[in-house]
């Protein structure tokens, strides 16, 4: 289950956010009676993985191929592998219809609508519509050209458990207005029979000495300091680049700060904002601010500031640096990331973005330590 995302990701104006404006098309309801009769249940459990189980109904005289060949079973993390295949009836003004089910296995943590517009940016895929059911499950519409001739793909992508389960009815555009009802209302029916709700990555638990503690994605890697005062603590974990292992695609610092000490928030956050200079990172304009966010219920007051940011010795990338202020028990928590902003490197943003929320959401006090 993916923990990150909600629509704070998006709260902003920027050009991955346009590629989200569209509103999923609505198209006139089949009453259900109606819809039974032209319809038929279909339940598999491919390659007997309980995990990728699933029921549909599918419209009647849609099958599969004589000669289908699935994937192979072993799910690759780059490439989706086809799991169902389905065509409509032959038809001489058009080629066939199809119903398709891949699957992919996932590293990071992600939501769901991440992951499609990742998709969607990667295949030069032109959005027309997107409903987020929740982080695990988004409806997309889209279309695509395919040696001349024009598509439309409706689909559903779910994450269960380490998976993405990707469903698609992609349907020739003469035949989208016609066939789009029935196409609506089936997806509907789309069922995973075994949800998964484990995280899609490990986590580790790190200690604070007796004080504090949180949970970070295994993936990252952990930095700390000897501590000399236990009135101003700092921890780092570090999102190291796969293929040049000295370079940063990301970091987060949880600060804990001794309520005697940080008598002025403002004063805190230009502490961190000057810590990120030094650092070659100048931190600009306020983007927005979470005030809602998701904290733990030790949490007394939170909210989660997102800034712009620059790099001093290479302004071509964009940077956006997110600052989460936690009033804990005699503490003050400062989660602090620094990464490429969703408009450079929307895929390393995401997974930042996500550990980051594992962070800021996971960081309390510990137990012992309230007595």
């Amino acid at each position: 289950m993916s923990t990150c995302g909600h629509q704070y990701a998006y709260a902003y104006t920027s050009k991955i956010q346009e590629l989200f404006d569209a509103e999923m098309p609505k198209y006139k309801d089949i009453p259900e009676n109606e819809f039974k009769e032209q319809t038929y249940l279909h339940s598999e459990t491919p390659f007997g993985d309980k995990s990728m189980a699933y029921e549909i109904r599918l419209p009647n005289g849609w099958a599969e191929p004589e000669d289908r060949i699935l994937s192979s079973y072993n799910l690759s993390s780059r490439l989706l592998g086809q799991i169902a295949l389905f065509y409509s009836p032959p038809r001489l003004e058009s080629v066939r219809s199809k119903f398709q089910i891949q699957a992919l296995r996932l590293e990071y943590e992600i939501t769901a609508e991440q992951w499609m517009l990742q998709h969607v940016l990667e295949n030069g895929l032109t959005l027309e519509g997107l409903e987020t059911y929740n982080e695990d499950k988004v409806g997309s519409l889209h279309v695509y050209l395919d040696e001349g001739e024009t598509f439309v793909v409706r689909s559903i992508a779910q994450i269960n458990g380490k998976r993405m389960i990707f469903v698609q009815y992609i349907v020739p555009a003469s035949q989208w207005n016609k066939e789009a009802p029935i196409i609506q209302k089936s997806l509907e029916t789309f069922k995973l029979v075994n949800p998964d709700n484990s995280m899609i990555e490990d986590m580790d638990a790190h200690l604070i000495l007796d004080l504090a503690k949180f949970m970070y994605p295994a993936s990252w890697v952990l930095d700390t300091q000897p501590v000399k005062n236990i009135e101003r603590i700092r921890v780092a974990i570090n999102n190291y680049n796969k293929r040049q292992k000295k370079f940063l695609d990301g970091q987060i610092r949880a600060d804990l700060v001794s309520a005697h000490v940080a008598d002025d928030l403002e004063e805190q956050l230009d502490i961190i904002k000057q810590d990120f200079r030094r650092r070659g990172l100048v931190v600009g304009e306020l983007m927005y601010t979470i005030e809602d966010y998701e904290f733990t219920d030790d949490v007394q007051f939170g909210f989660v500031d997102v800034y712009e940011a620059t790099d001093t010795s290479n302004n071509s990338i964009g940077y956006e640096v997110w600052v989460g202020v936690l009033a804990l028990n005699g503490y003050y928590g400062f989660v602090s990331l620094m990464s490429p902003s969703r408009d450079s490197e929307f895929f390393t943003w995401a997974r930042n973005v996500s550990a980051f929320e594992i962070v800021a959401r996971s960081l309390s006090m510990q137990k012992r330590n309230l007595d």
